[in-house]
């Protein structure tokens, strides 16, 4: 099991999002994401999600929409529920998510990046 530095958005947000040491083994990941996962990548990072947070009616993740629509330049879909940040090795590995998402998240919400 590796341990990895996560960025952790909560869907609400009155609560802060969070760097915080993460065994990420699907148990963990599911427990996260309240349920069972479902990964959105990028270049050299992703994302878990509840994949049925639609169905259940979670609240939308408008920070993870506006961080995936900046980092990307498209937005395919409404993400609903907490995410799970992570970055990833060139082999697929699970790594620490990279600074610069963590510090383009400070920097849309104009405050500093979330403690880790």
């Amino acid at each position: 099991m590796s341990t990895c530095k996560a960025l952790i958005i909560p869907a609400d947000t009155s609560q802060p999002a969070r760097v915080d040491s993460i065994t990420a083994d699907l148990e963990t990941l599911q427990h996260l994401v309240r349920g069972n996962i479902e990964a959105v990548s990028g270049d050299n990072w992703h994302f878990y999600l509840n994949e049925e947070g639609k169905i259940l009616g979670l609240e939308p993740n408008t920070r993870a929409g506006a961080m995936v629509l900046q980092l990307t330049g498209d937005l395919q879909d409404v993400y609903c529920g907490d995410v799970v940040f992570l970055g990833e090795t060139p082999d697929g590995d699970e790594a620490d998510v990279p600074a610069k998402l963590w510090g383009l998240l400070a920097l849309m919400e104009g405050s500093q990046p979330p403690a880790h």
